[in-house]
C-alpha cells in the first residue's frame, strides 16, 4: 500500500517558485477535483464610540456592516486579480459574518463576539468560501475577511483614524491533497498575548491596562525607573521617599474608553522630547492586576508566596507588593524624586490639577456626562471637534488628537 509521506515545512519546496527561483503559477491540471471549504477571520478594533456609531447606523456613508459584507463577497470572487499567482475559481459559496466585539464585563448578547483579552472593542469578521475544483480556496476566504475589515475602516475613518485591523488568519480548510487543517481550539477567537520578551523583570509601559490575567495574590503597588532616551549624562536613580518636596502632578481624568491612555502616551513622548523628565502612575480601579512575566524568576518568587518582590539590574529596578488596602497616592508620589512631573491616569476624586479627557462627552456605561469632571483644578478639556462646538466651559478646549497643545498646557502649569 502506497503511504503518502508526511509533509515537512523545512524540506518542502515552494510551489510558486521554479528551480531557477522564478515565480510561476502552479500547473494544477493533473490534480483531482474535490469539494473544498475555507474559513477565515479578521478583526477591526476601534474606539467604543465608533462601534456604537456603526451599531446605531449613524455613519454618514450609510450601513457600514451591510456594505462590508458585500465588499467581502466581491473580494472573494476577484481574489485572482489581486494575488498574482492565485488561480481564477468558480466559487460555489461565499459568506461573510460580522459580529460586534463585546467590552469586558458586559453580558454576551446573541450575535456578539466574546470580549478580547486586551479589552478593546470593534468588529470580528468571519468568512466562509467554497468551491469544487482542483486548487484550494484559502486565499479567497482570507481576502474576503481583509477587504470587509478595510471597508469598515473606509466608512468610519472620518471619525476614528486610529482603528486597527488585526488577527487576519485562516481558521479551517477542508479538501484537497492535505485534507483537513484546523487551527487549534485554544487559538480560535482569542487575541494573541503580548510577548514578554527575553528581558528578566517587568514591563511597566501601560502594563496595568494591558494585563489580561488577575492573579489571586493581587499586585497592588509598583514602581520603576523606566528606560529614558540615551543621553551623555547619567540618569539619576530615585532618592529615598521625600514627602516634603512633592513633585508636580497632572492627572488625566475621564470615564472608561475616553482615550486617556492613548493621549497620555503621546504627551509623555512629547514632554520627553522637550527635555522634561516624566514619571507616570496609573490608577487601576478593579480588584487586582498582574504585571509580571509568567515563568520569570520574580514571578516564581511571588507565586511561591513572597508578598514583596523586587528586581534590580544596572539600569532599572522594579518592585511590587501585596497590600491589605489601596496604597495612598501620596506614598507613591513621595518616591518620584527623579522626575520633573508625574502624569497620573485616573484618580478623578483626588483633587489634583487635571486635564479632562472626553472624546464624546458621554460615558455610555454610566449615562454620565464627562463634563461633570471639569472643576476649578482643570487645566484644559481634551475632546473632539464636535463636542467642542456645542459646549460652554470655563476652561480651554483642546483637540484630543493634538498632543502638542496638551503638552503645552502641562508645561504652562509647570512654569507657574
Amino acid at each position: 500500500m502506497d503511504h503518502q509521506a508526511k509533509r515537512d515545512a523545512y524540506r518542502d519546496e515552494l510551489t510558486h517558485v521554479d528551480e531557477r527561483g522564478d515565480v510561476r503559477m502552479v500547473d494544477v491540471s493533473e490534480k483531482a477535483e474535490t469539494k473544498r471549504i475555507a474559513l477565515a477571520e479578521g478583526s477591526i478594533l476601534m474606539h467604543p464610540e465608533t462601534q456604537a456609531m456603526v451599531l446605531e447606523d449613524r455613519a454618514k456613508k450609510g450601513d457600514v456592516l451591510a456594505c462590508a459584507r458585500v465588499a467581502g463577497i466581491m473580494a472573494a470572487k476577484r481574489t485572482s486579480e489581486l494575488i498574482p499567482m492565485c488561480h481564477p475559481l468558480m466559487i460555489t459559496k461565499a459568506k461573510v459574518e460580522i459580529e460586534p466585539i463585546a467590552a469586558p464585563g458586559e453580558s454576551l448578547a446573541e450575535g456578539w463576539a466574546s470580549a478580547r483579552a486586551d479589552g478593546r472593542v470593534g468588529f470580528r469578521v468571519r468568512t466562509t468560501c467554497g468551491v469544487t475544483g482542483v486548487t484550494g480556496i484559502e486565499m479567497e476566504a482570507l481576502t474576503a475577511a481583509s477587504v470587509a475589515c478595510l471597508t469598515i475602516y473606509d466608512m468610519c475613518k472620518a471619525v476614528d483614524r486610529g482603528m486597527e485591523i488585526v488577527d487576519v488568519r485562516l481558521l479551517r480548510k477542508e479538501g484537497g491533497r492535505s485534507g483537513l487543517w484546523e487551527r487549534g481550539a485554544a487559538e480560535v477567537g482569542e487575541a494573541p498575548e503580548e510577548a514578554g520578551g527575553e528581558r528578566e523583570g517587568i514591563s511597566l509601559s501601560g502594563a496595568a491596562d494591558a494585563a489580561g490575567a488577575v492573579d489571586e495574590g493581587a499586585v497592588i503597588a509598583a514602581s520603576a525607573v523606566g528606560t529614558a532616551p540615551a543621553t551623555d549624562a547619567p540618569r539619576p536613580a530615585p532618592a529615598s521617599p521625600d514627602a516634603a518636596c512633592p513633585v508636580p502632578v497632572v492627572a488625566f481624568v475621564g470615564y472608561q474608553n475616553s482615550g486617556k491612555t492613548t493621549l497620555v502616551e503621546k504627551v509623555i513622548a512629547e514632554l520627553t522630547r522637550r527635555g522634561i523628565r516624566v514619571g507616570t502612575i496609573k490608577h487601576h480601579g478593579h480588584a487586582g492586576f498582574d504585571i509580571d512575566v509568567p515563568g520569570k524568576d520574580s514571578w516564581r518568587h511571588a507565586h511561591a508566596g513572597s508578598r514583596h518582590v523586587g528586581i534590580v539590574s544596572a539600569e532599572r529596578y522594579a518592585e511590587y507588593a501585596d497590600t491589605d488596602s489601596e496604597l495612598p497616592l501620596e506614598h507613591m508620589l513621595a518616591r518620584y524624586t527623579d522626575v520633573d512631573v508625574v502624569l497620573v491616569e485616573g484618580y478623578k476624586a483626588a483633587g489634583l490639577a487635571n486635564i479632562v479627557v472626553a472624546r464624546s462627552g458621554v460615558d455610555r456605561m454610566r449615562g454620565a456626562s464627562s463634563l461633570e469632571l471639569v472643576d476649578d483644578r482643570t487645566l484644559a478639556l481634551a475632546c473632539n471637534d464636535a463636542l467642542a462646538m456645542h459646549i460652554r466651559v470655563d476652561v480651554p478646549t483642546i483637540d484630543i488628537n493634538d498632543e502638542l497643545a496638551v503638552a503645552d498646557a502641562v508645561e504652562r502649569y509647570l512654569s507657574r
